[in-house]
């Protein structure tokens, strides 16, 4: 299962970004190789649809779960569409937010 998270700086030890579209970093976790990856949101700074540019991005990942504090309404029907399933973050860092969701312990949105 591979599990994306926004994040406001790089590594599993950072906190989760509540601005979706204009997070700093995206944080991909396979649940399978317990491996994360981070990757620059290169869309960050977009004059609009970085919502949308972030959702295919989750979508190009081959996302199972997002995880974030919010989603707009663009990007919650396209990520939705791509049957990824969304989870709210709470306010800990992403390392703590996996083993959250692992352990059923998140809201579905």
């Amino acid at each position: 299962m591979i599990i994306t998270i926004p994040t406001v700086t790089s590594g599993e030890k950072s906190f989760v970004s509540d601005r979706f579209g204009r997070c700093n970093f995206f944080y991909v976790y396979d649940t399978e190789t317990k491996l994360g990856k981070v990757y620059t949101n290169i869309h960050k700074d977009g004059q609009g649809g970085v919502g949308v540019k972030a959702s295919e991005f989750v979508i190009n990942q081959k996302t199972d779960v997002l995880i974030t504090p919010r989603v707009g309404s663009k990007s919650i029907d396209i990520i939705r569409d791509a049957n990824v399933k969304i989870y709210e973050a709470t306010n800990e860092i992403v390392k703590t937010n996996i083993e959250r969701f692992l352990n059923n312990e998140l809201k579905e949105l």
